[in-house]
């Protein structure tokens, strides 16, 4: 069983996964090394190994991390969900795009699909760590309002990758390109026809 971090020690950790966020995303995975990820921290590379077995692990801590913040989000929507499918898809769809929308999370998409060509293993430690662990969540509560005969859902892992790609719409894509000036959908817009396009699809029947 892993050993519980003492605060110096967690504090360390945070500041190593910090630095290395800001050191993947300015300078793409294959240019940062441990060294570079050390002086940024202000730790030795030995405190870093301390922590992680290499740079791929310390990537794979970084999305878990991100991966986990999502997860929080989404445990008081589960618990809360009371009657109402509707209020509980419009919950976990603005959770999942407040997370895919910030400004660190779109810079490390970036850097991983230029990165997946020639890192393979970093293109699978992220969508192992991230996007699944994430649906999973997603599918977990879809499965719960299904139980609860709230919706009726078959196949919770099909349904969640149609929500997702619901949401990833033109509003998602703007901003991982970076292009400015008006959308023509908003992010409300999208939002709330994903949640109504859900609720006609999988609405329990009577």
């Amino acid at each position: 069983m892993t050993k519980p971090l003492t605060p110096r020690s967690a504090a360390k950790r945070a500041a190593i996964l910090d630095a290395a966020q800001a050191c993947f995303c300015d300078q793409g995975f294959a240019a940062t090394s441990m060294d570079v990820v050390a002086q940024a921290a202000g730790v030795s590379k030995a405190t870093i190994y301390s922590h992680f077995r290499g740079k791929d692990d310390l990537f794979g801590a970084i999305i878990c991390r991100r991966c986990d913040d999502h997860a929080e989000g989404m445990g008081p929507i589960a618990a809360g969900a009371g009657d109402d499918a509707a209020s509980v898809l419009a919950a976990m769809a603005r959770t999942l795009m407040d997370l895919l929308m910030e400004p660190e999370v779109l810079a490390m998409y970036r850097m991983v699909v230029a990165e997946a060509a020639r890192h393979p293993d970093l293109a699978r430690i992220y969508y192992e760590q991230g996007p699944v662990r994430g649906k999973q969540r997603i599918a977990d509560v879809l499965a719960g309002l299904d139980r609860r005969g709230l919706l009726a859902i078959p196949d919770p892992w099909l349904a969640t990758d149609l929500f997702v790609n619901m949401l990833r719409g033109e509003v998602f894509h703007r901003a991982l390109l970076g292009l400015d000036g008006p959308a023509r959908l908003s992010l409300d817009g999208t939002i709330a026809e994903a949640v109504r396009v859900m609720l006609a699809a999988y609405g329990p029947r009577p």
